[in-house]
């Protein structure tokens, strides 16, 4: 699907994708999110889920509650952590 859209959106610059919502809660969409988040081993959010925390909680739990709560309109992300990065010089 991500290929697809890169494709249409390559093939056409000025095209808008609205109804993009319905396809976050796919299950086969979320299980592509959780195998890039794990290879690239994430770093716990706010709320300071590890990756170890939720496996033992259950990936497949997880990401059905997750389906459920974003396809039901009910899911509310915590808000993102803010890291500050020293500048040089």
């Amino acid at each position: 699907m991500q290929h697809a859209l890169y494709r249409s959106a390559e093939a056409d610059p000025g095209r808008r994708f609205h109804a993009l919502g319905d396809k976050i809660h796919r299950r086969d969409v979320l299980r592509r999110a959780w195998a890039m988040v794990r290879a690239n081993n994430g770093a716990p959010g706010i709320d300071r889920t590890t990756l170890a925390g939720v496996e033992e909680y259950g990936i497949d739990r997880l990401l059905d509650e997750v389906a459920d709560e974003l396809g039901q309109g009910r899911y509310r992300p915590s808000p993102a952590r803010r890291v500050f990065i020293p500048s040089r010089g």
